[in-house]
Order: structure tokens, then C-alpha cells, then sequence
């Protein structure tokens, strides 16, 4: 069975390291690719879209997919490189409806699988966590949306996985 674009690691532009598309566009890629996979925050309730619209950008930030692995990646480095921190992103997945949903869409048996399947990446997150620069913001500026990701990661020590 083919694996579909938006599920593969390395198949999108944004997932390039020295990617010249903007924060923006890469989103837009994003979205684009995993259009029936991914519901826009403007489609959530207003108390979910602020969370799901950082962690979409943290897919695109880090180079990650849609794939399951890539999803455990995307809390990881959520956790580990961003300002939001692990008690706080914790909590929003702890507490936020849509997010509840979809890890009772997976089941925690499956849950659990999945992340037992990622350890090898994300003890390389860890590790990668030691040289960030600057903790990728949570909740990034505006005038980020218009910059490059290449320069993005390059300031913030970002590098892929």
C-alpha cells in the first residue's frame, strides 16, 4: 500500500532543512498536503485553535509529517525545544476536548506503541535539545509568518529529525 504524500517524512518542501519557503507558506504546504487529516484551526472550536495551530506550526518548524511517529516527534520536541514547556503542553493535552479525542481515537495501548517505536528519535530530540539557541516560541511572533524556515532554524539552532 502506497503511503500517502502528507504521511511521509521528507516528501514536502517545508521539510527541507534549508528550505527557503516562509513559516506561512510552509503552513499553507502543511495543510495543503494533509487536507482531511488535519483540521485548520478556523474549523476547531476557539478553545482548541490556538493549541492545534502551535503544534501545526511545530510540524512544520521541525520538518515533521503526519505519520504516527512523526506525531510522537511533534509533542517530543513540542516538550523538549519549545517555550511552552512540558507541564504546560501536558496539560493542554490532558485537558483540551480536542485533543482528548484524538488520543481516544488511538487507544492507549496504541498510544504507548507508538512512542515505545520512537524512542530512537526522540532520545535524538533530546540530545538536540542540549544545542537550541533559543526555545522556538510557543506561540510565535507575527513577523515569523514571513520568514524563512532556513533562517528560523538557523536561529533558533533548529536542526531536523
Amino acid at each position: 500500500m502506497d503511503t500517502p504524500l502528507a504521511t511521509r517524512r521528507g516528501a514536502l518542501r517545508y521539510q527541507s532543512p534549508q528550505s527557503t519557503q516562509t513559516l506561512a507558506e510552509g503552513l499553507a504546504e502543511y495543510y495543503a498536503a494533509n487536507e482531511g487529516i488535519v483540521t485548520r484551526p478556523s474549523d476547531l472550536p476557539p478553545a482548541s485553535a490556538q493549541l492545534f495551530r502551535s503544534h501545526d506550526l511545530c510540524h512544520v518548524i521541525f520538518g515533521l509529517s503526519t505519520n504516527l511517529s512523526d506525531e510522537a516527534m511533534a509533542d517530543a520536541r513540542t516538550m523538549l525545544s519549545c517555550d511552552v514547556g512540558f507541564a504546560r503542553y501536558a496539560d493542554y493535552l490532558r485537558t483540551d476536548s480536542q485533543a482528548k479525542a484524538l488520543f481516544a481515537q488511538f487507544g492507549v495501548l496504541q498510544t504507548i506503541w507508538i512512542t515505545v517505536r520512537a524512542l530512537p528519535r526522540i532520545f535524538r530530540a533530546v540530545l538536540e535539545m542540549r544545542r537550541v539557541r533559543k526555545r522556538w516560541p510557543w506561540t510565535p511572533p507575527d513577523d515569523y509568518l514571513g520568514r524563512s524556515l532556513a533562517g528560523l532554524r538557523h536561529e533558533h539552532g533548529i536542526r531536523l529529525i
